[in-house]
This record gives C-alpha cells, structure tokens and sequence, in this order.
C-alpha cells in the first residue's frame, strides 16, 4: 500500500505540473473535454458504493434508504378522477446505479452523465380516494412499487466558487435530474376496506396503466435523486480549480 501512495503522490507531482492534466482525487485526467469526461466516468463510478451509508464529511446524505416525506397526486383523464398521497415512502436501490458516459462541454460550462439504475423498490403509506368508470374507489394502507431499467439524464451546470487568498474553485451551480423508466409496477393494501376481489382488479387495473402512474410519480423521485447527487457533484467539482476545466 506505502508503494502505491508513494507511486501515486509522484504521479500527482509529475502530471499536477502538466496544465494537460488534472488531479482529480486519485485520478490524473486529462484536461481535452471528451478524455477528461471518461476519466470523471470512472472516478464517479468509485464513489458510487459509498452512497449507501453516505460520506458526512462531505455533506453527502445516506441514500439507503432514500427517503421521501410526501407526495401528492391528482389524477383526472375521462373516467378517472383520483386524489392521492404517499407518505413516510423509503426507497432503495439508487446505490446500485452506474455512470455510463459522461461529456465535458467547457464552453458551455456543463457536464451531462448519463447513468443506469437497474430498479428503484418503494414502500410507504397511501390514501386514496375518487372514481375509476363511475366506480367509487377509496384505500388507506401500505404501498408497495417498483421501477426497472431506469436510464438518467443529470445536467449539471458548472461555475466558480471564491476561495481566499487563491484560484477560484470550480463550483456546481445546479444539477437536474430526468429519468425514463422501462417498466414499473405496484401494489396497493387495504383497497376498498379490504374487499379482495375489488382490490385485486384495481391493482391490475394499476399495472396494466403503469406509465401514467410512473409519470405521476417521477417527478418526486427525481428530486430525491437529485437531493442525494448534489452534495456530491458540490464536493467532487470543489477540489478542482475552476480555470482548469472552464473556458471563457
């Protein structure tokens, strides 16, 4: 192990000299945009396994489970007129998601990553209440849902942070999260007052309409992704110095 540091610290020494390189960690990338954004590929991927218990020296939250307090949903097309919410809803599985590329625009002052997430389980507490086909409907239980194969845009827009006395840092302005999801399913308890029959059929009636349901509760989930990345793009961008990677 005292050889690998010894190697890598003279590495850091020799390319940190070289304005065609940059010292990102423990990762020497180079500064061209495309190389530079493989390069970030890879090192994001490294941090990727520490999201599960999060890094509280960096201000980055646990992400297993992902907690979402509340989400509210009105849903009104045709026959359908449903009020509902999910609350206390805990989400596991973004820990497993993988950075598949990453592009470097320095021009423009964004990084776009594109990322993989192989499912996303949800369990929490719901309320419903409305009609489906004049049909009064109304629950009060446990939720149970499921996203698969979920690929992730995250847009990130990069800028400067002042730091006393040196260079300014490079900063992360902003970062926005959209996903698509290719398959979804869920399972609501305690329909209709517990009729089996009634219940069984509404949530077939669910899954077989699973994309209008996936849209309604996307943009929740995309925020939580978004609250869990942010810290984490805040202090990977922060150890680089802004002239290194931004153009005028």
């Amino acid at each position: 192990m005292t050889k690998i540091l010894l190697i890598l610290t003279a590495l850091q020494v020799v390319y940190g000299s070289n304005k065609s390189f940059i010292n990102f960690g423990s990762f020497i990338c180079p500064r061209e945009d495309k190389a530079l954004g493989q390069c970030l590929r890879n090192a994001f991927n490294s941090y990727v396994p520490q999201l599960a218990t999060g890094v509280p020296e960096y201000g980055v939250p646990p992400c297993e489970p992902l907690l979402v307090p509340a989400i509210s949903i009105q849903q009104s097309a045709g026959p359908i007129s449903v009020t509902s919410s999910y609350t206390d809803v805990s989400v596991t599985g973004p820990s497993k998601m993988r950075v598949k590329n990453v592009e470097v625009d320095s021009k423009k002052h964004q990084v776009i990553a594109s990322l993989y997430i192989p499912e996303l389980r949800m369990k929490g507490n719901y309320n419903l209440k409305g009609q489906l086909f004049m049909l009064p409907i109304e629950g009060d239980g446990v939720f149970y849902a499921k996203y698969d194969d979920i690929d992730a845009t995250v847009t990130i827009i990069l800028g400067r942070k002042r730091r006393p006395n040196s260079v300014d840092a490079l900063a992360c302005k902003s970062l926005e999260v959209k996903f698509h999801v290719g398959n979804a399913s869920m399972k609501l308890e305690n329909l209709f007052g517990g009729d089996s029959d009634l219940g069984n059929a509404m949530n077939k009636f669910l899954n077989e309409n699973w994309e209008k349901l996936s849209n309604e509760l996307q943009a929740p989930m995309e925020k939580a992704l978004q609250d869990v990345l942010k810290p984490l793009a805040d202090h990977a961008f922060s150890i680089l110095d802004a002239d290194d990677v931004l153009l005028p």
